[in-house]
Order: C-alpha cells, then structure tokens, then sequence
C-alpha cells in the first residue's frame, strides 16, 4: 500500500485495455464518470493488473467484432446508503472506486443483422468461473485488497462483463479532482535514452507480450516480440540479430528464462547482451536465481510504465558505467 495518482493509472489502464481490444480486432469506448480522487493510498500494481486480466477474460470468451466499454466512477456516501458492497467503505477518509469492462451491445449492423461480437458457449456459473485462470486470479488479487469482483451475465447465461470494486484511502489536503486528459506524470522522464534501444521480448502469454511491448514501444524502443524460449534463441543465431536488451519471462514451458539466459551467456560476454527477467513470483531468493542463470536485471508483475524505465534506466546507466 503506498501513495500513487490514480488518473495516471487509469490512463495507462485505458491506454493498454484499448491496444488489448485493438490487438483482438474490437473497439473500446471509455467513460470516467468524474469527480474522481487523484491522489490515494492503495495496491496500485494490483490495481492495473486485476484491471487487465478483466478485459484479457472478456476476450477469451469473445470472437468476432465489436465493442467494449471501460469504466470507472466513485461511489459518493448517499449513493451507498442502501448497497451493502459500497455502504460498508464510504467515509470522509476512504473512497471506493468501480472499474467496470462491458461487452457492447453494439445495435444492430447495417444489414439488420444483430451484433457482430459472438460469444463462446461458456455459460456463466461459480465452477466453470473457478476454471478460469484469469478470474481465478483477479478472485485472489483482489480477495487479498480486501475487494470484490463479480461477472455479470446476459439473459442466455453468458458472460457480458465484469466489475471491480476497490477501496481507496485519500491523501489528505488533496481530495477529489476532475479527471483530465494530459498530466506530466504519465509519462517518464528522459525517455530519449530509450529512442532506438532494440529488445528481444519473449513471453508465452499474449496479454502479457502485447501489453509489455506496448509500454516498451511507448518508451521509444524498438522490439520484436515471440512466444517461447525457443524461438528467442533461434533469433539470435541470426547475425543481423544485434538486440541490446533481451526480456524474458521466467516460466515459459519447454524452455523457461533461466535455460534461455544459460544458453545465451555461453556464446556472449557477461554483460552483452542485458538480459532482464520477467516473473509475477514473489520469491525472495529468486534474484540470486537470476544472477546465477547470468541476467542483469529483473521487473516484476504487472509490469508498469515507470517501473519498466526505471530498471531500463538502471541497467543502461551500469553498463555505460562498465559495473
């Protein structure tokens, strides 16, 4: 728990929510319902991660195409007064905050037909809802923020959108503010440094490699991405391959991060390339893991915009620096 803005979160949720929707062929309308609190106190990190796997659920189940709809509003005291989930939480100090991903009902296309999003036949029930590793996840996530997180279903059973209710504490002297667009901390500083840095991104998962080369591109760097251990190497057998930077994540199956970084380092210096670990694990000991296997550097999950400059940041400074 520590002090972040949430407009610049939301920002960068929205921001990554539409590139996932864009990357699945849908469109996605978002609605902030102000005033809006900037400055809180809570699990940012988790916040943006439940935020995604929503709308990474909501696109497993979905094929076609369409639109969806984020949004986010506070709950205000009078509001709450008959709704057990809100009433519990609103007071002077705390607000509670609704992230909502909706599947849009989209009308009717110009040949009369009806929407163009099909879901598939999942219907929506507490086991099938426990199956799922993304809710599962967002489940435990927010159970451990001390929130709550539902599925709502259309009228054939299926799953039409999901809502996080989360609680925030307000920094005091600051209160609410209206939620605009353009603020100095969305984006990191000296973001020069990384105009042209080339990375090799290797994850398995397709929500996690399209949001992390997405933020990567957003700091200026230019990245190639693939979906296994395998591939990475076989990537930089070719001599055009002169990657700077290579990020991995730690548990891809057949080759995981740690035989791929124990490969590279047989054939490279140990300082070229940077190898930095991608992991969501909170082992402490992991990092002595990593220098073991010869990486440099490592970012956990949910990977963040700032968090990702910050150890780019490190570890180009350290190789300049010839540490």
């Amino acid at each position: 728990m520590r002090p972040f803005r949430l407009h610049a979160m939301i920002k960068e949720a929205s921001c990554l929510v539409k590139c996932l929707c864009m990357y699945k062929g849908f469109g996605l309308a978002v609605d902030i319902q102000n005033p809006l609190p900037d400055q809180v106190i809570g699990d940012e990190k988790r916040t943006f991660q439940v935020d995604l796997h929503m709308v990474g659920y909501l696109l497993s189940i979905c094929y076609g195409r369409g639109s969806f709809i984020f949004r986010v509003s506070s709950k205000s005291e009078s509001d709450g007064k008959n709704d057990k989930t809100w009433g519990l939480w609103r007071t002077d100090e705390y607000t509670s905050i609704k992230f909502e991903i909706e599947i849009s009902d989209g009308g009717s296309s110009s040949d009369g037909s009806s929407s163009a999003i099909e879901l598939s036949g999942r219907k929506h029930s507490s086991d099938e809802n426990k199956e799922s590793l993304s809710f599962s996840m967002c489940k435990k996530l927010v159970q451990m923020m001390q929130g709550n997180i539902w599925i709502s279903s259309n009228p054939q059973g299926l799953a039409q959108g999901m809502t996080l209710v989360l609680k925030f504490q307000i920094q005091p002297s600051f209160g609410r503010s209206v939620y605009g667009i353009g603020n100095s901390s969305e984006q990191p500083n000296s973001n020069s440094i990384f105009r042209g840095l080339r990375i090799r991104l290797a994850d398995d998962d397709n929500v996690n490699r399209t949001v992390t080369k997405k933020l990567l591109e957003r700091l200026g760097c230019q990245v190639s991405a693939v979906s296994s251990g395998f591939e990475c190497l076989t990537a930089l057998t070719h001599p055009e391959a002169a990657f700077q930077i290579i990020l991995m994540d730690l548990q891809m199956p057949e080759m995981d991060g740690f035989e791929v970084a124990k490969r590279i380092r047989k054939f490279r210096s140990r300082s070229w390339p940077l190898m930095i670990a991608l992991t969501a694990s909170a082992d402490e000991h992991l990092w002595e893991k990593c220098l073991r296997a010869g990486m440099n550097g490592i970012i956990r999950k949910p990977v963040l915009l700032q968090g990702m400059a910050d150890e780019l940041r490190r570890l180009l400074k350290r190789a300049n620096d010839g540490v």
